[in-house]
């Protein structure tokens, strides 16, 4: 869990400013429950649980600015900007003077296994940011205007958070006025000698948009329930 350091070396930041329309509720869905709990709370106290994880900061819309604070006193709570990247952004200015090394995660993304955490954190050793994936199952084609042409499936992933970066690294990024819809992308264009990785990831932090995303997630807490 958290420990009580003064010193605040590897801090997680979890982007929940989203409105969740995708999702067709007047809820967004970092506040829809699973079994009977928030989906936000889920990782909260993933990485509050994880040993290396020294500070969890919250980043939410105004509007769940109060709701967000009284569940989660012990983590800091910022408001959010007009997009994800303002949201990340925000979160940065919010990091404890001593922090390191920073994660990125979405609150749509409810289960993280601390294998993950440590894979991206010892990653770090190697590289200046890291992101968990995998390989897709299906045949993946690319559209085109004549039809479409299949893709190499051994040369594609599927990306997920958290996204991990010594912070001098991701806060150059975005310095940088560059515009990407994750922070590997936003580092990739803003720093072409960065050191960039990716870490095996886990079927199971698949990102809610959608009702049946909530259902698969409910059965497979109940198989590890039981």
């Amino acid at each position: 869990m958290l420990n009580d350091m003064t010193k605040t070396n590897n801090t997680a930041i979890i982007v929940a400013a989203g409105s969740g329309s995708r999702l067709a509720s007047e809820t967004p869905k970092q506040y829809l429950k699973l079994k009977g709990v928030e989906i936000l709370a889920y990782s909260v106290q993933s990485f509050r649980s994880h040993p290396e994880i020294d500070e969890v900061i919250i980043v939410t819309s105004e509007n769940f600015l109060e709701h967000v604070s009284n569940q989660h006193p012990e983590c800091k709570v910022v408001k959010g900007g007009e997009t994800r990247q303002d949201s990340v952004f925000n979160g940065l200015q919010a990091c404890s003077p001593d922090t390191h090394v920073i994660l990125v995660h979405d609150a749509a993304r409810p289960l993280i296994p601390s294998r993950v955490i440590d894979r991206c954190l010892a990653s770090l050793e190697t590289y200046d940011g890291v992101a968990p994936a995998l390989k897709p199952v299906d045949s993946m084609i690319q559209l085109e205007d004549t039809g479409f042409k299949n893709l190499q499936r051994d040369n594609l992933r599927i990306i997920q958070t958290p996204q991990c970066f010594h912070i001098d690294i991701l806060r150059s990024a975005h310095a940088s006025g560059k515009i990407d819809t994750d922070e590997m992308g936003l580092v990739k264009q803003s720093n072409a000698q960065a050191r960039l990785g990716f870490i095996e990831g886990a079927p199971e932090t698949m990102k809610v948009t959608r009702q049946i995303d909530l259902d698969i997630i409910e059965k497979y807490l109940d198989t590890v329930e039981n």
